[in-house]
């Protein structure tokens, strides 16, 4: 996804002349996703961020719209449900997997690969908005996945959640450093996978990004 970093600043308002500043939760509530989503999207560039001088990360709202105009460029037209890919080479946990999201987003489709290989097919057949993708597999594992999602251009906006259930801390590194947003550990913490998601907006319609006027 392009962008264009900003060099930080230290404004001592609400507002600068580029307009309005947004604080983190406020710039996740507006696109509809975890402060977890919007601290990933300031790591790879493609939201810049100002500073107060408490070091309070704040967002100029022009730059948000302009994030969320990019995100709808890469979503299908029409307002789509939201398509989530499962990948897990344990059918136990893939099944409670599918079951877990089928509950907490039932307008949303889900579909599961068994591996990294089935994994790559489907991530360019399926077009998920969210993968999410257990590190330990055999052949191809999870780390190696996101790096070949975050190495296509046409699937830059594809959100990847790691999973694992090592406590190794250098696993979750890995999967952080090929480019998921985060890591959820097993067992799953339910509420941990809800922040995650952004569950609370999540639900809406995957074309949809909610601004103020």
């Amino acid at each position: 996804m392009p962008s264009h970093p900003r060099q930080p600043t230290s404004p001592s308002a609400g507002a600068t002349a580029d307009g309005e500043l947004l604080s983190p939760a406020e710039v996740a509530k507006m696109m509809g996703v975890s402060p977890i989503t919007v601290r990933s999207w300031v790591n790879r560039g493609w939201l810049p961020a100002t500073t107060t001088p408490g070091g309070h990360r704040r967002f100029i709202r022009q730059d948000v719209l302009a994030l969320a105009g990019q995100q709808r460029s890469h979503r299908p037209a029409g307002g789509r449900p939201l398509r989530l890919l499962v990948v897990d080479d344990d059918p136990q946990f893939r099944g409670y997997m599918l079951e877990l999201l089928g509950e907490l987003l039932p307008d949303a489709e889900i579909e599961a690969a068994a591996d990294g290989f089935e994994a790559g097919v489907k991530v360019v057949e399926f077009l998920p908005d969210i993968v999410l993708l257990d590190q330990s597999m055999p052949g191809l594992d999870g780390a190696s996945v996101c790096r070949r999602i975050r190495g296509v251009p046409q699937l830059a906006a594809i959100r990847v959640i790691g999973i694992t259930g090592h406590l190794d801390r250098r696993v979750e590194r890995d999967m952080l450093a090929a480019g998921a947003e985060c890591v959820l550990h097993k067992p799953l913490d339910v509420a941990a996978l809800r922040q995650a998601l952004g569950a609370k907006n999540v639900a809406a319609r995957a074309g949809q990004v909610l601004t103020a006027g």
